[in-house]
């Protein structure tokens, strides 16, 4: 009886080890507030962060273009230049990641942040420099995650 309950249960962590390994790849969070505003609090936090907005590129048209429907899909660019300099630098192999990418996508009424977690590359960079770098990126946008959930829970709409 314990064999076959720990075949079943190797079994099923089997099943969902890749679905955990894809999630561990992203860091997303979701926030019950249109997208307009959540982008602002992201933007409002990442500047807090030390991190320069390089970009805010609007991706609407290229999604539709592709076929997926979103009323509100923007990516905003961000990073350190003198961070981004160094390190594109020493390890031309980053340049394809950098400035870190963080997606901002409105689906109905809640907004949906996406970007994918930098320690997913730290199997690539062996060196202890990276492997801090790739850390404090990952804690960096943790915190940024909390900020704006913590800030959009507390949004008021105008006249409340």
């Amino acid at each position: 009886m314990i064999r076959r309950l720990s075949f079943v249960c190797l079994l099923l962590g089997a099943l969902f080890i890749p679905a955990i390994a894809q999630a561990d790849n992203m860091l997303m969070g979701r926030m019950p507030l249109r997208a307009e505003i959540v982008l602002e609090y992201l933007k409002e936090s990442i500047e807090e962060h030390g991190y320069t907005i390089a970009h805010l590129q609007l991706c609407d048209g290229g999604m539709k273009d592709f076929g997926y429907k979103s009323d509100f899909y923007r990516v905003v660019f961000f990073g350190k230049a003198d961070e981004v300099r160094h390190l594109t630098e020493k390890y031309p192999e980053i340049v394809s990641y950098l400035p870190l990418k963080m997606a901002v996508i409105a689906e109905k009424d809640e907004t949906l942040l996406a970007i994918m977690n930098p320690e997913a590359l730290a199997p690539y960079f062996p060196g202890q420099e990276m492997q801090i770098q790739l850390g404090r990126w990952h804690s960096d946008l943790v915190s940024i995650f909390d900020e704006v959930r913590r800030e959009t829970a507390q949004h008021k709409p105008i006249g409340q």
